[in-house]
């Protein structure tokens, strides 16, 4: 397992984990929800996708967690009778730890705004820690607890 995060180089030196966390937390939430939106589906299939998804996602680097909730989805009468998920289907939440850094980003569908909005929720810093390896606090962490 990689004690490091070899992709650190290709972000400015002064990035500190506060921002990096934040950035992939960002990242994540658009790649989650953009790979829902069209996805063909019922009420009968969202648990399945959301456990899923969440599963899937959750591989991705520096990811602590990812929770998903899908509304119910409209099937449609007829031969094509079945729903997709739209903007208006999709709650998740993400949490990113990045060395010293936890970020949680959510996606929501906000009436008032007529949009799904994608908002960071909440960071929180260690301040007395400083990581040159983030990767060991992060996924590794969580690799070697689960076996």
């Amino acid at each position: 397992m990689t004690e490091h995060d070899p992709g650190r180089k290709f972000f400015p030196k002064e990035f500190s984990d506060r921002e990096r966390a934040v950035f992939e937390a960002g990242i994540a939430l658009g790649a989650l929800f953009h790979s829902l939106i069209g996805l063909p589906a019922t009420t009968e299939t969202k648990h399945i996708l959301e456990k899923a998804f969440e599963k899937s996602f959750s591989l991705q680097p520096f990811r602590k967690s990812v929770k998903l909730k899908l509304y119910a989805v409209k099937r449609k009468h007829g031969p094509y009778g079945y729903g997709s998920i739209g903007p208006r289907d999709i709650s998740a939440s993400v949490t990113v730890c990045y060395g010293a850094a936890t970020a949680v980003a959510e996606v929501r569908y906000v009436a008032s705004l007529g949009y799904p909005l994608m908002y960071v929720s909440r960071v929180n810093e260690r301040r007395s820690v400083s990581s040159p390896r983030p990767y060991a606090r992060t996924r590794g962490a969580k690799a070697r607890r689960s076996v």
